[in-house]
């Protein structure tokens, strides 16, 4: 089966009006610093009457009144990953649609792919529209756990609290070549899986407990974690820049996920990046896991680093390194 030409048309985002900066964490904490858990200034949380359905809505109709979508007939598809969903039975997707008056063929609402899950994404939905006859899709990335979870008094303490923040990033994919998608390339690495849990002692996450819920990653490990994070993420966008049939010097603006800054320096020198071409929102946002690179996509055509024509490339890992992902793109040629 020949592969469908998909084009990354639009992105928008909603963020939280709550802003957090690190005395909120700082005044707190009790734990020792590690490099793994440094360096944004401030974030924003979600709060208890923000639902990431809510943001996704917001944001979508912001891609549907720019292109002057039909949601009767220009929606096909809609994919969404959310940290923490709203509901622990149900996804996100068709409470968005319901409130858009979108009638997708398909609704998928994905838990796997974590902070690179856009890159998933648009695989499934090139896949989709190779199979379903669908020819457009809105793809939805929120991170909804620094307000849900690290926000709680008893976690505020901990290291990783502070890095995380929410927010929300739509995409509108079409079955053209208005702004091509030129490769895609996805890795799976399962012996990593079970390298970040939510814990906190106690019974497990859906039981009953005294403490809150938070997520961590093994501290034996997170060397480990680093260095493979350091290793996947280039060679992952090597071999998209590969697939496209580019070098580096091709690409106008490198998006990645954003977990610190020595991950956002160590990629981009890997790949012989400046760092102007970079574009990143850690320092006013923090880690928006899977949302940063909607979101990131969206401040790089804000601040002109992407320009139409340009090449983009997005690419990260997600969780502790079981899952590692690029795209190469082509900017709104048409």
């Amino acid at each position: 089966m020949s592969p469908v030409q998909i084009s990354l048309v639009d992105v928008a985002s909603d963020l939280p009006e709550t802003l957090v900066d690190n005395d909120y964490f700082t005044s707190q904490s009790d734990a020792p610093e590690h490099p793994m858990f440094r360096g944004t200034r401030s974030r924003r949380h979600m709060g208890a009457d923000d639902t990431a359905s809510g943001m996704i809505a917001r944001a979508a109709q912001r891609i549907i009144d720019r292109l002057d979508l039909d949601v009767t007939r220009d929606i096909d598809v809609i994919l969404t990953n959310v940290s923490l969903p709203d509901e622990p039975f149900t996804g996100c997707g068709a409470v968005v649609a319901k409130r858009l008056g979108v009638r997708p063929r398909q609704i998928v609402d994905l838990a796997n792919g974590g902070c690179i899950s856009f890159v998933f994404m648009l695989e499934q939905a090139r896949a989709l529209f190779a199979t379903t006859g669908a020819r457009s899709a809105l793809i939805a990335n929120v991170q909804t756990a620094a307000g849900r979870v690290f926000a709680h008094e008893r976690n505020r303490r901990l290291p990783q609290s502070a890095v995380p923040g929410d927010g929300c990033g739509v995409a509108y994919v079409r079955a053209d070549d208005s702004a091509p998608v030129l490769s895609i390339v996805t890795r799976n690495y399962p012996d990593f899986a079970e390298d970040m849990r939510s814990c906190g002692g106690g019974p497990a996450w859906w039981e009953p407990r005294a403490e809150p819920l938070n997520l961590d990653f093994s501290e034996s490990k997170l060397a480990s974690i680093i260095a493979r994070g350091n290793r996947m993420v280039p060679d992952v966008l090597r071999a998209a820049l590969d697939e496209a049939r580019l070098a580096p010097s091709d690409v106008a603006c490198l998006v990645t996920n954003q977990p610190n800054r020595t991950f956002l320096r160590n990629w981009r020198e890997a790949i012989e990046m400046p760092e102007s071409r970079h574009v990143d929102t850690f320092d006013d946002y923090g880690n928006l896991f899977g949302a940063a690179v909607p979101i990131g996509i969206e401040k790089a055509c804000e601040r002109g680093v992407l320009r139409p024509g340009d090449v983009l490339l997005i690419g990260g890992f997600s969780h502790a390194g079981d899952y590692a992902g690029a795209a190469a793109v082509r900017w709104r040629v048409h």
